[in-house]
């Protein structure tokens, strides 16, 4: 991973990594963009972009336990197809 990434940039590489590898969480995305997940820095600044990225409607967030769990807004869209597919049988 291009360790140089900020801002933007940043953001758009989390979400593609969310959109690829859903439903996941902040330090699987710090993992599989080849940081290391245990530095609380990359903890913090990750979330911060997680936050953003819910805040725009781009992904959905849930709190499980300890763990921020997130995935691609898109889905919430099958779901509710799959819900109303189900109410057709």
């Amino acid at each position: 991973m291009n360790r140089n990434l900020r801002g933007k940039d940043l953001r758009e590489k989390i979400f593609e990594t969310i959109a690829a590898k859903w439903p996941t969480n902040v330090r699987a995305v710090i993992k599989e963009m080849g940081m290391d997940e245990m530095n609380i820095s990359n903890v913090t600044k990750f979330k911060y972009h997680f936050d953003q990225l819910a805040r725009n409607g781009r992904i959905r967030v849930k709190k499980i336990d300890r763990a921020l769990v997130a995935w691609p807004k898109e889905i919430e869209k099958l779901r509710v197809v799959h819900q109303f597919m189900r109410g057709m049988d």
